[in-house]
């Protein structure tokens, strides 16, 4: 009874930890391979911007007018995360396909999330980072 119990338990554990809202696994940065409508999985916003933020964030620094600053979730802030495979009449969403689609091909496309960055350090107005982010049964791509 206790082997049993143990059992489910554990399968309970291992269900809940791959159900959570941070990816479970550094994401990749390429243009995923096999995406279809069989190799997607669906995929809330705040997992979609820990995807992106793990690559496009997580230990990167910058210079800005000779100073070097680390990239923080503060200074390096999400503006924008539209899921794309939804027909969204959102302005700029016919671009962010477009711009996905340039990347790493219209399937890819189809099926992304596309994660808009601001550069807060930047002199420059409005300095933004785009990425496109796909979760895919074997993980989790950033193109």
């Amino acid at each position: 009874m206790r082997l049993l119990l143990v059992g489910v338990v554990s399968a309970l554990l291992a269900a809940t930890a791959a159900t959570q809202s941070a990816p479970a696994q550094a994401p990749a940065r390429h243009c995923p391979s096999g995406v279809n409508g069989r190799t997607v999985l669906l995929a809330d916003v705040d997992s979609v911007v820990a995807a992106a933020r793990a690559v496009v964030i997580d230990h990167k620094t910058e210079t800005n007018q000779g100073r070097v600053t680390k990239r923080t979730v503060v200074n390096y802030p999400v503006v924008e995360a539209v899921d794309l495979s939804q027909l969204s009449t959102l302005r700029g969403a016919t671009w962010l396909r477009r711009l996905a689609a340039e990347r790493c091909g219209g399937v890819n496309a189809r099926y992304a999330w596309a994660v808009v960055f601001r550069d807060a350090n930047s002199v420059l107005c409005c300095v933004r980072d785009v990425v496109f982010v796909v979760h895919q049964r074997r993980g989790w791509s950033v193109f």
